[in-house]
C-alpha cells in the first residue's frame, strides 16, 4: 500500500509537476499534492493545511526557490524543502542550502528523488520527536514553576491578611494601598513586569512589624522615644526577612524604603530625593492617603478635600512633588470614573466577565490557567491544537484567545496569522504564551498582529492584568 504523502509543489509547468508526482508514485508514495505558482498562493497553501514536503522549481517567474524558501521559513513550519531545477548553478545551490533548503536535484535526472525524500522525511520525523521530548520537559518544568508561583501568591495574600488581622485598626489597608499604588505606577509609565514586584512589595510593606512587640505596635497612646526607636526598626526587619528570599528580593524597595522622606529626614537610611526608589516614593503618597482617610480610635477619617490638602502640604518635604502631582491626577480620574458609573476598582479586583479560549496542548497548564481565569469570573474554553482552536473561534467567537505558540499544527503563529487576516475574527485579542525568550515572542507577536505576549511560566497576577487590559483595549466591558 502506498505511503501517503502531502506534497506542495512550486512549479509553473503542470507537465513538470506531473512528472514529479509520477516519480513519487513509482517510489512507493501515494502523493496528494497542490501546485502553486506565486508567493501568495504558496503562503495560503501553507496556512491552509499541513504538508509533509515542499518541492520547488528554482526559476518559477513569480516565486523562485529562494522566495519560496523565505515564505516557508516565515511561516515557522518545519517542512523539508527540495529544489528541482535544470538551471540552478552550483553557487546558487550552495546559497540555497545555507538558507535552509534540504537538497537540490536536476530536472530530468530524478533518480535521487526517492532516496532524498526518504532521508528528509526521516530527519523531519526525528526532529519532531526530539522537539516533542524537549517540549514535554519544558512543559513539566513550567508546570512546576506555575504551581510554585500560585503557592507563592497565596502565601503573599495570606501574609498581607495576617498583618491586617494583627493590627485591627488597619484591616483592609494592605489590599487598598496595593491596588491604588498599582494604578499610580501604571499612570507613571511603570512596566507590567515591574508592577508585579510593586504589588508584592505593597502587600508586604509592613512585614517588618512582625518583629515589633504587641505592646508597642498596638499601644493606644503615644510611643516613648525608646518605643519609637524599636518601632522604626521595622523596615530593617523587613529587609532582613525578605532579602534571603530570591523570589521577593526585587520587591524590597517598598518594605525597606517607604518611610524615607523626600527631604532626607526619613528612616532607616535617611535617603533623599531620587535616592529613594520610585516604588517607595509612590507607595508613600498612597499610604498616607489611605491612613488619613481611615477611622482611628483617636480621630475619625478625614474627608477627601482635607486629605488632599494634607498631601499637598507634604509635597517637597515628605513626598516626591512629581509623584504627588500625578497621584492627584489619578484621584481626579477615579472620581470622574466613579461619577460616570464605571467603577474605580483596580483591575486586579472584582469579578470579570467574558469568554476566553485557552489553547495549549499541555493539560496541566490548561487546568491551572482555567482555574485562575474562572476564579476571575471568565467563562473558559480550552483546545489543544491549532485546527481545534480555529474551529472553536469560528463556533464560539470568544472575547480573547490565550494562545501557546508551540501547539500541534498549525502552530500558534499560523493560528494568529489566520485569525488576524479574517475580518470576522481580526478584532479578537490574542495573547501569545511561550517558553521562548521574551524578545523572540515580542517580535513574533508584533509581526503577526498579536495584542500581547506572556513568557512561561506565567505569573498569575500578570496574566490577570494583561487579560483585562487586552479586553479593555477593544472595549469589552466587565
Amino acid at each position: 500500500m502506498p505511503n501517503p504523502l502531502r506534497v506542495l509543489i512550486v512549479e509553473d509547468s503542470a507537465d513538470d509537476a506531473e512528472l514529479l508526482v509520477r516519480e513519487l508514485r513509482r517510489g512507493g508514495y501515494g502523493p496528494v499534492y497542490e501546485r502553486v505558482e506565486t508567493t501568495k498562493a504558496l503562503q495560503a497553501a501553507i496556512e491552509r493545511q499541513t504538508w509533509d514536503l515542499v518541492v520547488s522549481d528554482h526559476s518559477v517567474l513569480q516565486c523562485d526557490s529562494l522566495a519560496a524558501l523565505n515564505v516557508l521559513k516565515a511561516s515557522g513550519a518545519d517542512i523539508p524543502f527540495i529544489i528541482v531545477s535544470g538551471t540552478i548553478g552550483e553557487e546558487r545551490a550552495v546559497q540555497a542550502m545555507k538558507a535552509g533548503a534540504s537538497d537540490y536535484l536536476v530536472k530530468g535526472q530524478l533518480a535521487r528523488l526517492i532516496p532524498v525524500v526518504g532521508r528528509e522525511l526521516r530527519d523531519a520525523q526525528e526532529r519532531r520527536a526530539l522537539h516533542a521530548a524537549e517540549q514535554a520537559l519544558r512543559d513539566r518544568e513550567q508546570q512546576a514553576k506555575l504551581e510554585l508561583a500560585a503557592a507563592y501568591e497565596a502565601t503573599l495574600e495570606g501574609w498581607g491578611s495576617a498583618l491586617d488581622l494583627r493590627d485591627r485598626e488597619t484591616e483592609g489597608h494592605s489590599r487598598r494601598v496595593t491596588d491604588l499604588t498599582l494604578r499610580l505606577a501604571r499612570m507613571m509609565g511603570v512596566s507590567e513586569a515591574e508592577c508585579v514586584h510593586i504589588r508584592r512589595g505593597a502587600l508586604l510593606h509592613d512585614i517588618g512589624k512582625m518583629g515589633i512587640p504587641d505592646g508597642i505596635l498596638l499601644k493606644p497612646s503615644p510611643l516613648t522615644p525608646e518605643e519609637w526607636d524599636i518601632m522604626s526598626r521595622h523596615p530593617t526587619y523587613a529587609r532582613e526577612l525578605l532579602d534571603h528570599i530570591e523570589y521577593l528580593r526585587p520587591a524590597l524597595d517598598i518594605p525597606y524604603c517607604h518611610h524615607e522622606k523626600w527631604d532626607g529626614t526619613g528612616y532607616p537610611r535617611g535617603l533623599k530625593g531620587e535616592e529613594i526608589p520610585l516604588a517607595a516614593r509612590m507607595f508613600a503618597a498612597v499610604d498616607i492617603w489611605d491612613a488619613v482617610r481611615s477611622d482611628r480610635p483617636y480621630r475619625p477619617a478625614w474627608p477627601d478635600h482635607q486629605a488632599r490638602e494634607h498631601l499637598a502640604s507634604l509635597a517637597g518635604a515628605h513626598l516626591d512633588p512629581n509623584v504627588t502631582s500625578v497621584f492627584f491626577e489619578l484621584l481626579a480620574s477615579l472620581e470622574v470614573a466613579s461619577q460616570a458609573g464605571e467603577g474605580a476598582g483596580d483591575v486586579g479586583e472584582g469579578r470579570a466577565g467574558g469568554t476566553i479560549l485557552v489553547v495549549d496542548d499541555y493539560q496541566p497548564n490548561v487546568e491551572l490557567l482555567r482555574r485562575w481565569l474562572a476564579h476571575d469570573g471568565y467563562e473558559v474554553l480550552t483546545e489543544g491544537s491549532g485546527e481545534a482552536a480555529l474551529a472553536a473561534v469560528a463556533r464560539h467567537h470568544p472575547d480573547l484567545v490565550l494562545l501557546d505558540i508551540m501547539i500541534p499544527e498549525p502552530d500558534g503563529l499560523t493560528v494568529c496569522r489566520r485569525l488576524k487576516r479574517d475580518p470576522a475574527t481580526s478584532r479578537i485579542p490574542i495573547i501569545f504564551m511561550s517558553g521562548l525568550e521574551p524578545s523572540e515572542i515580542k517580535i513574533g507577536a508584533g509581526h503577526l498582529g498579536a495584542d500581547d505576549h506572556l513568557t512561561k511560566p506565567v505569573d498569575p497576577y500578570e496574566l490577570r492584568i494583561r487579560v483585562r487590559r487586552a479586553l479593555e483595549r477593544v472595549g469589552h466591558s466587565r
